[in-house]
C-alpha cells in the first residue's frame, strides 16, 4: 500500500503512545480512521486532536481481549466505512515478574491482550480485506522483546515472541494477496506501557513502576526511549516499502548477533 489518502484504518490502543502517533500520521495523509482504546477520556481527547487534520475520525471504547465487543466494533466499522485497508493491532500491556513468583491472572491478562487482541483483529477484518481486493496492510505491534528475552519479563516476552511468529505465518499465508504484513519490534519508546496496570481487570491499578524492576525500566525508557512520532515514521515507511520486520534501535544489534550466533552454534550441521 503506497497511497494512504481515501483509505480506511483501524487502530487499537489509539488514544496515546505509538497508536496515537500512527493515527496522526495517517490522518495527515488523508486516511479515515476508526480509533479504539480502552480509556474513554483519552480516546475523546485523541479524537479532538485528530479532527484538526480534517480527516474523518470515528471512535469506540474497546478492550481488545473482549471478543464479543470486538466483533461488534468491527461490524460497526465496516458498516460505517465499507472496508478497512489498514489494520494496526497495537494495543498491548506490560507485565512481568520472576518465574514462580508471579500472578497467574497477570499472565492470563497479558496473553489475552497482547496475543489474542492481535488474533481477534485479524480474524475480524481479514475476510473483508480479502473481499475488497484493494491494497491493504496489517501491522502487528510486537517488541524487541519478541526477539530477545530478558529476566523478569516472562509473560510479556512470551506474548511478543508469539506475535512475531504469528505475523511470520500471516506473511506466508497472504504472500499471493494484495494484503501486506509487518511486525513492529521497537525497543524503548516513551509511552505509558510500564503503567499498563492502570487498566488491569482487577481494578487495583498498581503501576509496574512501583517494583524495583519496573522503576529500572521506567528510568531506561525516560533516558533512552524514542518518541512515538519516530516509531510512526518507521511504520509509515515500512508500509510504503513493504518491509516485514520494523526495528528501531540499531544499538541492540550486538545482542541480536549474539542470539543468532548461539542458534547457529547449536543447530545440527548437514551431513
Amino acid at each position: 500500500m503506497k497511497d494512504f489518502a481515501d483509505k480506511v484504518g483501524f487502530i487499537t490502543g489509539g488514544a496515546s503512545g505509538i497508536g496515537f502517533a500512527v493515527a496522526e500520521a495517517m490522518a495527515e495523509r488523508g486516511m479515515a480512521l476508526m480509533l479504539v482504546d480502552i480509556e474513554q477520556d483519552a480516546l475523546a481527547a485523541a479524537a479532538d486532536r485528530l479532527s484538526q487534520t480534517g480527516a474523518v475520525i470515528e471512535t469506540a471504547v474497546l478492550d481488545v481481549s473482549d471478543l464479543d465487543t470486538y466483533r461488534q466494533v468491527a461490524k460497526r466499522t465496516l458498516d460505517r466505512f465499507g472496508r478497512v485497508n489498514f489494520l494496526f493491532n497495537n494495543a498491548g500491556v506490560g507485565s512481568g515478574g520472576m518465574a514462580g513468583t508471579g500472578d497467574i491472572e497477570d499472565w492470563r491478562w497479558t496473553v489475552e491482550v497482547n496475543l489474542m487482541g492481535v488474533v481477534y483483529g485479524v480474524e475480524c477484518f481479514l475476510p473483508a480485506m480479502r473481499e475488497s481486493g484493494e491494497p491493504c496492510h496489517i501491522v502487528n505491534t510486537a517488541s524487541l522483546a519478541g526477539m530477545l528475552a530478558n529476566a523478569g519479563m516472562g509473560s510479556y516476552t512470551a506474548t511478543k515472541f508469539a506475535v512475531v511468529g504469528y505475523s511470520e505465518t500471516l506473511e506466508m499465508e497472504l504472500a499471493e494477496s494484495a494484503i501486506g504484513v509487518s511486525v513492529l519490534c521497537p525497543a524503548w519508546v516513551k509511552t505509558r506501557i510500564n503503567d499498563s496496570r492502570r487498566n488491569h481487570p482487577d481494578g487495583k491499578g498498581q503501576s509496574a513502576a512501583e517494583s524495583s524492576l519496573g522503576q529500572q525500566i521506567t528510568d531506561i525508557i525516560e533516558r533512552e526511549g524514542l518518541h512515538p512520532e519516530e516509531i510512526a515514521d518507521l511504520v509509515v515507511r515500512g508500509i510504503e516499502n513493504e518491509d516485514f520486520y520494523l526495528f528501531s534501535h540499531p544499538d541492540f544489534w550486538p545482542l541480536m548477533q549474539r542470539r543468532l550466533a548461539r542458534l547457529q552454534a547449536a543447530y545440527p550441521k548437514p551431513g
